[in-house]
């Protein structure tokens, strides 16, 4: 039993769209890490994307008792960055406060410079939560811009693009070691086409 809640806390998650690679990784029974790789060079509808504005999760377990959520973010934003939890989901329009959809909405304030590599450490303060069984957590993040004041409205971040909302996949599978029959076969394949190769020579 101590052996699979090891391997479920630390297990990783991913997904890849528009040319930007999405990582979760388990630490702890409170804590994880969201990697967010190669976002200044995203195609499609988030190519002109250049900061974040938010970020959602859900399918961590039972946040009940959640009271607040801390944010470390690697390589550190030249300038300080806030970021508001809210009980709810990402939308649209930021964070909607839902607080019985066990999820989690954080609002980067000002919104967070896009490098090709960032490294999210978030910590989820409360009694009793436990994330170490977390199979199919599912992410949301927004991209923005800065739009300059218009007449009707003022300079702010906008959002570009899609609203990514995905369940992220285990890279267990991806990950897998040949299982001792599929080496056997690979080995007596191998064998075969030397014994061929013998005899097209002879």
């Amino acid at each position: 039993m101590t052996a699979l809640a090891a391997t479920s806390a630390h297990a990783d998650f991913s997904y890849s769209t528009q040319g930007v690679d999405f990582t979760y990784h388990g630490v702890d029974a409170n804590t994880f890490t969201l990697r967010i790789q190669n976002a200044l060079d995203a195609t499609g509808n988030w190519a002109p994307a250049t900061h974040l504005g938010y970020l959602g999760f859900k399918g961590l377990g039972n946040l009940s008792t959640l009271t607040g959520v801390q944010v470390t973010v690697n390589p550190a934003p030249a300038s300080s960055i806030q970021w508001l939890y809210t009980a709810g989901e990402v939308t649209g329009n930021g964070c909607n406060a839902n607080a019985n959809s066990q999820s989690i909405c954080l609002d980067a304030t000002p919104d967070l410079p896009l490098s090709n590599d960032l490294l999210f450490t978030i910590d989820l303060l409360g009694n009793g939560i436990n994330i170490g069984s977390v199979t199919a957590p599912q992410l949301k993040a927004s991209f923005t811009v800065w739009q300059e004041a218009t007449r009707n409205k003022p300079a702010s971040f906008v959002g570009t693009g899609d609203l990514l909302a995905q369940t992220l996949a285990s890279t267990a599978a991806a990950n897998k070691l040949p299982e001792p029959a599929s080496l056997a076969l690979a080995g007596l394949a191998l064998a075969g086409l030397a014994l061929a190769r013998r005899r097209i020579r002879a």
